[in-house]
């Protein structure tokens, strides 16, 4: 969904895991869940709950103790699994965000909560973002998401989760 190539990932800001994950999360994600839940990726291959840290650094959580990343972090992460993971965390906690202004609703094709409007921006920024985007690329892309799609209604919600990380 980036660019028009199958060489339009390949920077040191490649974000696709952490687009693959962030799926996964909100693909997986059940009513009653909470934004400072602990959520692994991978967890089955070390045998672990799905709690734990699986085949990432931290378990994804809003939770800054318990999932620390931030975009200082891809200094030193590997590219596109450790570099993923920071873009996930953005990514999760805009989610969450999301639900705490407008709520959660379980239906994925006709829902209208907090959730399903985040990942509508999260794929709507994917086909605006150019080529080989870096983190800024996809942020911008989301906001100009927001302002196609919403006339901008959400830009602060936005620049809080990213600023956060």
């Amino acid at each position: 969904m980036t660019g028009t190539g199958a060489g339009c990932l390949s920077n040191v800001e490649q974000m696709g895991e952490g687009w693959s994950d962030f799926f996964a999360l909100v693909m997986t994600h059940e009513s009653g869940d909470a934004a400072t839940d602990l959520r692994g990726i991978g967890t089955y291959v070390s045998n672990e709950q799905t709690t734990g840290s699986g085949i990432r650094n931290y378990p994804y959580s809003t939770d800054i103790n318990n999932s620390p990343y931030t975009y200082n972090n891809i200094k030193s992460f590997s590219v596109p699994h450790g570099v993923g993971s920071v873009w996930c965390s953005m990514l999760w906690d805009m989610y969450w965000l999301f639900i705490d202004e407008y709520g959660y609703d379980s239906d994925i094709y006709e829902g209208t909560g907090g959730n399903n409007l985040a990942m509508q921006l999260v794929i709507d920024g994917m086909k605006l973002q150019p080529c080989s985007p870096g983190f800024v690329d996809g942020r911008d892309a989301i906001l100009l998401a927001d302002k196609l799609r919403n006339a901008g209604k959400n830009q602060k919600i936005i620049w809080d989760a990213f600023a956060r990380r």
